[in-house]
């Protein structure tokens, strides 16, 4: 805080500081403070983001997505325990954690504030919020349903959220899970209804980047969307796992069994290219020249980097899908295969069949002058029988039919 004005803090909160200043008695009797809590923005514009999911790729696809994805619920005050943790960055010193109620006085410029809600209660959200003077409508949306990723801006603060998938591959499904990020001239506010998979390492890479944090407030946007699209591109690596798994079967079954579990996954790559294609708009949308907040050429090429990663990264979703209709198509060549071998086992079966009965109905048949019975008899249309069979599957191996 300089002058007694936050960093960060527009024209409206700068008169009522000036308000509240005024309202002081000029002297004697008890004096008392003014509250510094900066005001909460209500109006707001969104710039990515609505609730149609997917957006580009037509109204057929939603119900396969639907039917691989479970979309994350409203917060509640019973989903789990809460963790919040408040750290501050400060130049020349190792980040601290802080006390939740002394945020507003480290929000100055120079000091950075990164304060985490994980498994968090309503109430909770609604506390920081009115210490922080977050956006109201921006909470709102945190405490909604899981929604597509969007972006917003108000007049001090911007809103991210993005969207954290959580596979289940026994079952094939995708749990949507939402990450939603208050920015802020001196502070980051992160809340998540449910722990982020890759919490440890985020904290333990932020705290190694403590110098950096407090230069530019998109730069921790920028570890958390980095951390973000890293365990993308780690379950797209378990994806092609699965798909040579799928292959390997599609060799080894021929059952009805194998074809379910090779549309329940190929749904299953579905929803997640999807999730992860969704946040291709808000990177696009950091990246706009009129979007201020991210203005560092230093961050600004870091989010370029991510922007091409993250097209990668689909590129990559897609390939999967392809090869998973390349293990539809190996076991479709498979069964096809097994019948031409079931077919070519009768026909060799019918052709040695057809001759013995030849023979048979030869030897039964009653001629005048010829003997056709008698032991002797009986051996030479045995012997017969065997000898034509045995030059029929010769002529088999020969031809490799065998």
């Amino acid at each position: 805080m300089a002058d007694g004005v936050s960093v960060g803090q527009g024209p409206e909160s700068r008169e009522t500081d000036r308000e509240q200043a005024a309202a002081i008695p000029a002297g004697g009797g008890q004096v008392q403070r003014p509250d510094r809590r900066p005001r909460r923005s209500e109006t707001g514009l969104t710039i990515v983001g609505d609730d149609v999911l997917p957006a580009a790729a037509g109204a057929e696809a939603v119900p396969a997505v639907r039917d691989a994805m479970h979309a994350e619920g409203v917060a509640s005050a019973g989903a789990g325990t809460s963790i919040v943790t408040a750290w501050l960055f400060a130049p020349d010193r190792d980040p601290t954690e802080v006390a939740i109620a002394d945020l507003p006085a480290h929000t100055v410029a120079g000091h950075f504030v990164w304060l985490d809600l994980s498994s968090y209660a309503p109430q909770e959200l609604h506390t920081v919020a009115d210490l922080l003077g977050l956006p109201s409508n921006a909470v709102r949306t945190a405490l909604a349903p899981w929604r597509r990723p969007r972006l917003s801006v108000y007049p001090n603060h911007f809103f991210v959220s993005a969207t954290v998938a959580r596979p289940d591959f026994a079952a094939y499904k995708v749990h949507a899970r939402e990450l939603d990020l208050f920015i802020g001239r001196n502070l980051l506010v992160s809340a998540h209804k449910a722990p982020l998979p890759f919490a440890d390492h985020l904290r333990e890479r932020v705290q190694h980047s403590s110098d950096l944090v407090p230069i530019d407030p998109a730069f921790l946007l920028y570890i958390f969307l980095d951390e973000l699209l890293a365990y993308y591109e780690e379950l797209e690596r378990r994806l092609q796992h699965e798909v040579e798994s799928m292959e390997e079967r599609a060799l080894r079954e021929t059952t009805d069994t194998f074809l379910e579990d090779l549309l329940r996954f190929k749904r299953y790559a579905f929803a997640l290219t999807q999730l992860a294609g969704e946040h291709r708009e808000v990177f696009a949308a950091v990246l706009r020249p009129d979007f201020r907040w991210v203005a560092g050429e230093q961050v600004e090429e870091s989010f370029r980097d991510l922007e091409a990663r993250l097209a990668r990264l689909l590129t990559a979703l897609l390939a999967v899908r392809e090869a998973t209709n390349g293990a539809l198509d190996i076991h479709v060549s498979h069964v096809a295969h097994r019948t031409n071998q079931v077919i070519k086992v009768l026909t060799m079966a019918s052709i040695i069949l057809f001759l013995a009965s030849v023979l048979i109905a030869l030897f039964g048949t009653s001629l005048q002058g010829i003997a056709t019975s008698g032991p002797l008899v009986f051996a030479v249309m045995v012997l017969s029988i065997v000898l034509s069979v045995g030059m029929t599957l010769l002529v088999f191996h020969r031809r490799g039919w065998l």
